[in-house]
């Protein structure tokens, strides 16, 4: 199997376990789950899909020499994304943790086609859910991970940056994703920065959660969406469903997609928090590790700004609201 992936290139697959995983039902439906939380025509960036997330950390794995059974666990670990993404953190979850999906995942697994394919394959469905067990797959922030990577560089194409100095300049060392150099250590982790400041806790991120969050408990609470629904893709016309069914939804929706004023402001608005997201790598130097803060000033500074600026309670005002 060849896949032609935007931020990879090409990349063959010769293990028939990722082929048929690729192929489920579990893998396709996030074709239709958008990465950012909702549709392009409803967001303020162009995006892309938790399936070309998810097959985007599987090849990173494959490219740093992970064992097969970590690539398998990279590819299914966002299947327990529900339509909408972390905004249905701000909807049934905590969008300071956003780990509604992290709580379903073995689940969602379970009760699904997954088992039963690595079955086939003397797999144990069980330890491929253990992500945490994974380390090139996953780690606490700030260390490098698999997933933090590939979403960042996946977002970084989409702005036109090129990002092969990024990848020829990873390694593994000791089970753990390193730089070989200095330069595009800091220059990955103030890109991360710049993504969390400008985009993931932007005041226009956290406006439009909260806005389709709010449209989305009320859908819920007035019976026209289910539970079933949002585990559901985006492209099952979710959307379509709440015009359908109530006006004055509908109309919040038009807000979305057509465009809105915001500010922050210190006492009026709506206080709206949200994962705060930096990472810290570390760089390989002879056999000896050390962090891009031990060793950059500029990018300590910078970190401890934002860091500082993450704790101030801002307030956002939308439109009135």
């Amino acid at each position: 199997m060849q896949i032609n992936d935007e931020v990879y290139g090409k990349s063959i697959l010769k293990e028939s376990v990722l082929e048929e995983l690729i192929f489920s039902n579990y893998i396709s439906r996030l074709k239709g789950v958008s990465q950012f939380g909702m549709p392009s025509e409803y967001y303020h960036k162009k995006g892309f899909s938790r399936y070309e997330h998810s097959i985007g950390v599987m090849i990173l794995l494959r490219k740093l020499g992970a064992e097969l059974k970590e690539q398998i666990s990279g590819l299914l670990h966002d299947g327990s994304h529900t339509a909408f993404s972390h905004v249905i953190d701000w909807t049934l979850g905590d969008p300071t943790k956003e780990d509604y999906q992290d709580k379903n995942h073995l689940n969602s697994i379970k009760n699904s086609e997954i088992p039963k394919i690595l079955s086939k394959h003397n797999i144990d469905y069980r330890e491929i859910s253990q992500i945490e067990n994974f380390f090139l797959l996953e780690r606490e922030a700030p260390d490098l991970c698999a997933d933090r990577i590939d979403y960042s560089l996946r977002e970084l194409k989409t702005e036109g940056k090129n990002l092969n100095n990024i990848i020829q300049n990873l390694e593994v060392f000791q089970n753990e994703i390193v730089f070989k150099d200095f330069e595009s250590a800091e220059y990955f982790a103030k890109e991360y920065m710049r993504l969390q400041s400008e985009h993931w806790g932007g005041s226009e991120a956290r406006a439009r959660y909260y806005l389709l969050s709010d449209i989305l408990k009320k859908a819920i609470d007035r019976k026209i969406l289910s539970l079933e629904d949002i585990w559901k893709g985006e492209d099952y016309d979710l959307i379509a469903k709440i015009r359908a069914k109530d006006l004055n939804l509908s109309k919040k929706l038009d807000m979305l997609k057509n465009g809105f004023k915001i500010s922050e402001t210190k006492n009026q608005g709506i206080f709206l928090e949200k994962k705060f997201r930096f990472v810290d790598p570390k760089i390989l130097n002879g056999n000896q590790l050390k962090k891009l803060s031990e060793l950059s000033e500029d990018y300590c500074s910078l970190l401890e700004k934002e860091k500082a600026n993450s704790k101030i309670k801002k307030r956002v005002l939308i439109n009135g609201h």
